[in-house]
């Protein structure tokens, strides 16, 4: 880094930015002045006015994390990301060779989104666009991304929910909840038993980054007249070869 970019201070607020962002749990202000020769005043300044305009927040336990402006920025910036026509080829090849919708969606703060869909143009099927939220407490997706944070903190999220059953086995009860998400923590993927809407079935496999931090989430919903919980199970290793597919064009530089 020269010395003259490294002392301008859009390029320092950026510099900051990114080592929060890419190690947010062992990040220090005394780290960063020493990594990016910064003084630990001028860190402590950038990291204020970060926080001050919502690129970052502190949470609970006073770490920083991305903020409304970031997401905003990630969730608007995938469809742009270079590998989209291998990550597309990815997804359509499962489409054809499990004959269902197959979509990706991506945690944005406490919300799950979609963002990419591939159609196998059933006459029944799950309507939904990118953008459109997930439910989280019913949704095979939403299941997996409450199951990979803190137990505490989902079963908060899970409390929070107000909206009635949505489908005959709508998960009400927090302790039913739970002992769901341990289920999924074990077995590693989810399924949604018309949970969400009744009739429908799916199931949600994780898509992790070098951390094994969940990024992205791999599904398909299905009529229970097509395919029934044992049958998604069935493909379950199709899904997980293709989430390994994806995981290298997603995080690929």
């Amino acid at each position: 880094m020269s010395e003259i970019n490294s002392r301008t201070s859009p390029r320092r607020i950026l510099n900051i930015l990114e080592e929060i962002l890419l190690d947010p749990d062992n990040f220090t202000a005394k780290k960063i002045s020493h990594k990016l020769e910064i003084p630990l005043a001028t860190v402590y300044r950038h990291i204020e006015t970060l926080c001050d305009e919502r690129f970052l927040i502190a949470d609970n336990s006073k770490k920083y994390i991305p903020g409304p402006k970031i997401r905003n920025i990630i969730l608007h910036s995938l469809p742009y990301e270079p590998n989209f026509t291998l990550r597309r080829s990815y997804l359509r090849k499962l489409t054809e060779e499990i004959k269902e919708t197959v979509s990706l969606s991506v945690p944005i703060g406490t919300k799950l989104v979609y963002f990419d869909r591939i159609e196998f143009h059933w006459p029944m099927q799950l309507n939904l666009e990118a953008g459109d939220h997930l439910p989280l407490h019913a949704s095979a997706s939403g299941k997996l991304y409450l199951s990979s944070i803190k137990k505490v903190d989902a079963l908060e999220i899970f409390n929070n929910i107000k909206t009635p059953k949505s489908a005959k086995n709508t998960i009400t009860d927090i302790d039913k909840f739970k002992k769901e998400l341990n289920k999924i923590n074990k077995q590693g993927y989810a399924f949604d038993d018309e949970e969400w809407f009744n009739g429908m079935v799916g199931i949600s496999l994780p898509i992790t980054n070098s951390k094994n931090e969940l990024c992205f989430c791999l599904s398909t919903h299905t009529a229970k007249s097509r395919k029934n919980i044992d049958d998604l199970r069935k493909i379950y290793p199709v899904m997980l070869s293709a989430a390994k597919n994806l995981k290298k064009a997603l995080f690929k530089d």
